[in-house]
């Protein structure tokens, strides 16, 4: 049984999946936002230490922003290898903007995983689920599924609005999910949405920013 719950401390929803054995979180904020981050916790009745793993949906600069500031309170980044060679990506956008003290990810800290192991990484958590590749917001975007037909999908466009895009990226990334038998999507940005009927884009929104 694992238990969700939403932070918003900026612009982006990030995400606090616990497990039976260990608490995950899924994104970060921009830099800048370690103090929010902390407020957040706080009102939640949590602190830095629940946290045993910080996964990153894809590497823009709203949803790694603080992942070294994590890092150095001890929760572990773990990169899928997909995601690797888009780690420092964002850096340069960040470090001009001095005045938020951006730290980049010190890339002998991080936890590389391959996609192929993430169901059993994720088991080892005490979470039933996977990590899929789902590229169309950006080349390294992830989602991670979960067992009981939640996805939390970062920044991937919503389904209604994958014809407008016509793009077969995109369109298969989605494939992927209907495959998956997901029913409720948790996005960075947009309304959670729930799926009532894949054939017929059947989506019942659900005000949740």
């Amino acid at each position: 049984m694992t238990k969700v719950t939403k932070l918003k401390y900026g612009n982006t929803k990030c995400y606090l999946v616990k497990g039976t054995k260990k608490t995950i979180l899924i994104d970060t904020d921009w830099a800048g936002t370690l103090p929010n981050f902390f407020r957040a916790l706080g009102e939640h009745n949590l602190k830095i230490q629940d946290i045993s793993y910080l996964f990153i949906t894809h590497y823009h600069p709203d949803h790694m922003g603080i992942a070294q500031n994590l890092v150095d309170y001890g929760v572990k980044l773990v990169v899928l290898d997909s995601q690797l060679k888009f780690l420092h990506q964002s850096d340069y956008i960040l470090e001009r903007q001095p005045e938020k003290h951006f730290e980049p990810i010190n890339d002998k800290q991080i936890i590389l995983l391959p996609l192929t192991e993430s169901r059993k990484f994720l088991k080892d958590c005490g979470i039933n689920g996977m990590i899929i590749s789902t590229p169309g917001h950006s080349d390294c975007s992830v989602s991670y599924i979960m067992d009981n037909e939640e996805a939390f999908v970062g920044d991937l466009y919503p389904l209604e609005q994958v014809d407008l895009y016509n793009d077969p990226v995109l369109t298969k990334s989605w494939e992927k999910l209907k495959k998956a038998n997901v029913t409720l999507i948790h996005f960075a940005h947009y309304s959670d949405e729930e799926i009532l009927d894949w054939d017929r884009i059947k989506i019942k929104h659900i005000i949740d920013c």
